[in-house]
C-alpha cells in the first residue's frame, strides 16, 4: 500500500518545481490542453496573427525573455497565457479586420474601414436600444404611477360603498 501512495505522490509532483500539484493547477493544465489542441502552440498561433515575437510578448504583456523560454521548452507556459491567447483568436476569428496592432500599436483605430463601420454600426445600435430601454423604464415608470393611483381611487369608492351601505342599514334598521 505505501508503493502505490509513493507513487500517486510522484505523479502529482511538478517535474519543473519539485512541488506537489494543486487540483486548481490540474484543472488549469488540462484546460491548456484542451485550448492547444484549438488554436494550436505558441508559434502558430504568432504565425496566423503575423506577429513578432517581440510583438507578441507585447500583446500578452510579458518580457519577450518570456516567450522565447516557452517556445524553446523550457519552462512551462502559464495557463492564463493560453487562456488570452484563446480570446485573441476568437476576437481575430469574429472580427477579421480588426488586428493586434489595435491592441498593441500606437494607431488605435481598425485598419479595415469594414470592421470600422461594424463598430459604429453596432455603437449606433447600442445606443437606439438604451434609448428604448430608457423609454421603456418611462413607461413603465407611468404605469406604476396610474397603477398605484387605480388603487387608491378602487380603495375610495369600496370604502365610499361601504359607508353608504352602513348609512343605508342603519337607516332601514331605524324605520323598522
Amino acid at each position: 500500500m505505501e508503493v502505490q501512495d509513493l507513487n500517486l505522490n510522484r505523479n502529482l509532483l511538478d517535474e519543473s518545481a519539485g512541488r506537489s500539484k494543486t487540483s486548481h493547477r490540474m484543472h488549469y493544465e488540462a484546460q491548456v490542453e484542451v485550448i492547444k489542441k484549438q488554436v494550436g502552440d505558441l508559434e502558430s498561433i504568432r504565425s496566423q496573427l503575423g506577429l513578432t515575437q517581440r510583438k507578441m510578448a507585447q500583446l500578452l504583456m510579458v518580457d519577450p525573455s518570456a516567450w522565447t523560454r516557452w517556445t524553446r521548452k523550457r519552462d512551462q507556459v502559464p495557463p492564463h497565457i493560453f487562456r488570452a491567447l484563446q480570446w485573441y483568436m476568437t476576437l481575430h476569428e469574429k472580427i477579421p479586420g480588426l488586428t493586434p496592432q489595435y491592441f498593441i500599436g500606437r494607431d488605435s483605430a481598425p485598419q479595415n474601414k469594414e470592421v470600422l463601420q461594424r463598430l459604429e454600426d453596432l455603437e449606433a445600435k447600442n445606443l437606439d436600444l438604451l434609448q428604448q430601454k430608457i423609454d421603456l423604464e418611462k413607461k413603465l415608470g407611468q404605469l406604476e404611477r396610474q397603477v398605484q393611483a387605480n388603487r387608491v381611487g378602487f380603495f375610495m369608492v369600496v370604502l365610499g360603498s361601504l359607508i353608504m351601505a352602513a348609512a343605508l342599514f342603519w337607516r332601514l334598521r331605524g324605520q323598522s
